[in-house]
């Protein structure tokens, strides 16, 4: 368990080679609690992005929790979803980054 306060940015690498079949693959991040439960969904990855390797970028909410990266995908062989490079920046951020328009989806406490 770490405690973020905040205004910490989570930073990471992504790669995902998705079948057009695949339709419900998604990379999706999470708060984490110690008893097992997923509390609160950080941000949603979905569809093909292609060969090349991609970086998202999200504030992370007060609070004392872990975080997890949970790599869904379908039936389909051809699916491929991998992690790189995850850093944390403690801080004080000015702005937390805005998502690019169809590449990944940002949740706020209030969208859930």
């Amino acid at each position: 368990m770490k405690t973020f306060h905040g205004s910490t940015l989570l930073k990471f690498r992504y790669h995902m080679m998705i079948s057009d079949e695949d339709t419900t693959a998604a990379l999706t991040v999470f708060t984490f609690l110690q008893l097992g439960v997923y509390e609160q969904r950080l941000l949603e990855i979905r569809g093909n992005h292609g060969a090349s390797w991609q970086q998202a970028e999200v504030c992370l909410p007060e609070g004392t929790y872990h975080l997890a990266f949970v790599a869904t995908h379908g039936l389909k062989f051809s699916s491929d979803i991998a992690l790189d490079d995850i850093e944390l920046y403690f801080k004080k951020h000015k702005r937390c980054p805005v998502a690019t328009k169809g590449k990944y989806t940002l949740y706020s406490s209030s969208s859930q």
